[in-house]
């Protein structure tokens, strides 16, 4: 990983943004935003910890050196930040503020509260390493936020997975190694991003975005092995050059798969949280279900789950609760059994027991009734 080892030192107005940063989205990066543009945008993230550090540290800490890269940016050579653009964008607010030129309400108020001027040395004494190439940095990145505790938003994770597969003609394994993950978490990540791109080449601009930020909801289906047996998704398929995941012959199931999971501009999602996704993955299994979803003006989920094998569920998970709640109850019983109070409310339970029983293995519900009072 060719990135130097000499702490060098920059001003604020040295160091640029970067336009390419995954946090911005993909969107933002095909503007090609300058860099007011990315200071605003930057300035709506959660920069006031930063600010905070800064402050009560008198400036960076060393161990914190943002990684910046030699590169052409708006017709000039510049010091690009590759790693720490939420540092930098935080001291150029803050600059800003000092300066008057303006910036957050919050940031106002807290810059007042301190006896600090523009030409500060918090602006003029700040640590950076140089990479040789952006593509230098992708390990380290990887391992601080895909795998780290900075953690990406999931569709930039995605991407950023994506690119290094892509761009380096890395398999999932080789990915796995350089950002200290698994590799079918590699392959997860990168086969839903490759679907979020045929979606967009399908959509309008405003349909495939809503889908981009739900972009968790897609990465948590293709967890399914029935989801992706709907979709005609091959895993075991090494990504080697651009391909589409899902295969031509598919793409009415998939169209189908948008407008159920996220819905379209005329018909509502019938998956309303991401909790159904393993029942609707046995939805799509079922022929009948699926059938039901393509023939009906209205679908509805409930509706579609009783048609497959695994809606025993709806009578076997309140069976359980029941049980663990009578098993409570009998726990507390004590000497208790003979008050009419509760040999009233027990009854019904015993009586709905028995006739359970008696659907099962043809137990006489008159005859249990006798032998209770019996007893």
């Amino acid at each position: 990983m060719a990135i130097g080892k000499t702490l060098n030192f920059a001003s604020v107005d040295e160091l640029w943004l970067d336009p390419q940063n995954p946090r911005i989205g993909r969107e933002m990066r095909r503007q090609h935003p300058d860099q007011t543009e990315l200071l605003k945008l930057m300035s709506v993230w959660t920069l006031d910890e930063l600010v905070d550090s800064f402050l009560s540290a008198g400036g960076f800490w060393t161990q914190d050196a943002l990684i910046v890269v030699n590169a052409r940016l708006e017709g000039s050579d510049r010091l690009v930040v590759i790693e720490g653009n939420r540092r930098l964008a935080a001291l150029k607010l803050m600059k800003d503020v000092l300066a008057g030129k303006g910036g957050p309400h919050w940031l106002t108020e807290r810059l007042a509260q301190e006896s600090i001027d523009e030409n500060h040395e918090i602006f003029s004494e700040i640590p950076y390493l140089v990479a040789a190439a952006r593509e230098d940095v992708s390990a380290y990145l990887g391992f601080r936020h895909v795998t780290g505790i900075k953690e990406w938003p999931p569709t930039e994770k995605a991407e950023f997975i994506s690119n290094l597969i892509d761009d380096n003609n890395l398999d999932y394994k080789e990915v796995a190694r350089r950002i200290g993950s698994r590799a079918d978490v590699v392959r997860q990540h990168y086969i839903a991003y490759k679907i979020l791109q045929q979606i967009e080449a399908m959509l309008d601009r405003d349909e495939w975005i809503e889908i981009e930020s739900k972009f968790s909801v897609l990465l948590l289906a293709m967890r399914s092995a029935k989801v992706r047996d709907f979709l005609g998704i091959d895993m075991i398929r090494q990504p080697r050059g651009q391909h589409d995941p899902i295969p031509a012959a598919k793409k009415d199931d998939l169209r189908a798969f948008i407008e159920w999971v996220f819905g379209t501009k005329q018909k509502s999602a019938i998956v309303h949280d991401s909790r159904q996704i393993d029942r609707f993955a046995e939805i799509l299994a079922e022929p009948r279900s699926v059938e039901y979803l393509r023939q009906s003006s209205s679908p509805q989920f409930e509706v579609a789950y009783t048609l497959t094998k695994a809606a025993a569920d709806l009578v076997v998970d309140p069976l359980r609760e029941a049980a663990r709640s009578i098993h409570l109850a009998l726990a507390d019983i004590g000497g208790r059994a003979d008050e009419p109070s509760v040999q009233e409310e027990a009854w019904p339970v015993i009586e709905g027991g028995v006739k359970l029983a008696h659907l099962t293995n043809g137990i006489n519900l008159s005859r249990a009734r006798e032998l209770l009072v019996a007893s």
